[in-house]
């Protein structure tokens, strides 16, 4: 059950963003809500949704530590394959439909949609903030020639040096490693 919950929160981090640039493209600010803050510059506000956005993400990162432990070998690794490129094209598109929806209630049906579809793909979890903190994504294939996503902060270029200890599972194909690189 927890994985579903975690997966609908990661869903939901992976499109914030393109709320945060829906509602720049619309000038919607804080500002209205209270008389105190109608002077605030708009930058104060869009800094505000990305800080909302980054806090979600480092939530994100600690409710991992519900999700079931599990481990790869490096004996069992036959290939590695960067997947950050992968994620961004398809991502970059969620901006474009941002910026293009006419009104807020045009977007929150699109993004109800998209939101459905990444829900139950892999996409859905690749958050761009997560480059910020230092993660990155790969596509590891094992032994069995399975190929599964793993999400972690270590550089990882050859099979034999890449092992992980501590995969937590968020689903059978998707893992997220919160052991950090040693130098």
């Amino acid at each position: 059950m927890i994985e579903y919950i975690f997966k609908l929160f990661l869903t939901l981090n992976s499109l914030l963003l393109s709320l945060m640039v829906f509602l720049i493209k619309e000038e919607i600010t804080i500002n209205p809500l209270h008389p105190y803050l109608s002077s605030l510059p708009a930058v104060i506000s869009y800094l505000l949704y990305f800080g909302f956005i980054f806090l979600l993400t480092l939530i994100s990162i600690h409710l991992t530590n519900f999700l079931d432990t599990d481990t790869i070998d490096k004996l069992s690794i036959s290939a590695i394959e960067p997947a950050n490129d992968a994620f961004l094209p398809s991502y970059l598109g969620y901006f474009f439909v941002a910026l293009s929806a006419p009104n807020i209630e045009v977007f929150l049906c699109v993004f109800g949609i998209i939101c459905v579809f990444i829900y139950h793909s892999r996409i859905s979890y690749f958050n761009p903030v997560f480059f910020l903190i230092g993660f990155n994504f790969y596509y590891i294939t094992n032994n069995k020639n399975t190929k599964v996503l793993i999400i972690t902060r270590k550089q990882l270029k050859e099979p034999k040096n890449a092992e992980f200890k501590t995969l937590k599972r968020i689903n059978n194909y998707t893992f997220m490693d919160m052991e950090r690189q040693v130098l």
